[in-house]
């Protein structure tokens, strides 16, 4: 009991209860381009930015078409070569998150599909430069209950304009 009275307290004063920051750059290997959170979960405007090494803000989720405000970039994973950015974002709802992938060449980004709805999906490792392992689990949230599962997928990247093509996926596994 002390410690929900504790938790409503700090949040009648105006301290966040369960806030999240991320204040560390997430740089690129040579060093040319960072993703940064700004803001804390516990505020509704909490967002976003992947910046060149200049300080320019090449997107904000705040303000790019197809994102949106109140989400932080996640399990984020740079490709060796710098070319690519895999990360994931709170999407739909307290637990739906989608994997993005950002080109510094194109400055585009792209979101990889899946056909679940009630899913997570997360970059796990680059295998190579332009293949990306991706993690999906499903239910998850109010859903989730013994009948939940994950699978992976290797996805192929290429450019002009940014593509996706999946070449592997493993058969759902599931989860206890």
């Amino acid at each position: 009991m002390k410690s929900i009275a504790c938790v409503v307290a700090l949040s009648v004063v105006g301290w966040p209860a369960f806030a999240e920051t991320d204040t560390q750059p997430h740089t690129s290997p040579n060093g040319k381009v960072s993703i940064i959170n700004v803001g804390d979960t516990a505020q509704p405007d909490h967002y976003f930015q992947i910046r060149s090494d200049d300080g320019r803000v090449l997107i904000s989720s705040n303000s790019y078409r197809g994102l949106t405000s109140g989400s932080f970039a996640m399990a984020i994973r740079w490709s060796q070569d710098s070319h690519f950015v895999a990360f994931s974002v709170q999407t739909s709802g307290p637990y739906v998150r989608d994997t993005f992938i950002y080109s510094t060449r194109t400055n585009s980004i792209l979101m990889l599909p899946t056909e679940d709805d009630d899913h997570q999906t997360t970059p796990i490792r680059w295998h190579t430069a332009n293949l990306l392992i991706i993690e999906t689990r499903s239910p998850i949230g109010g859903k989730a209950g013994h009948d939940t599962y994950s699978y992976r997928r290797t996805i192929r990247l290429t450019d002009s304009p940014i593509h996706h093509e999946a070449l592997y996926t493993t058969k759902p596994a599931r989860r206890q």
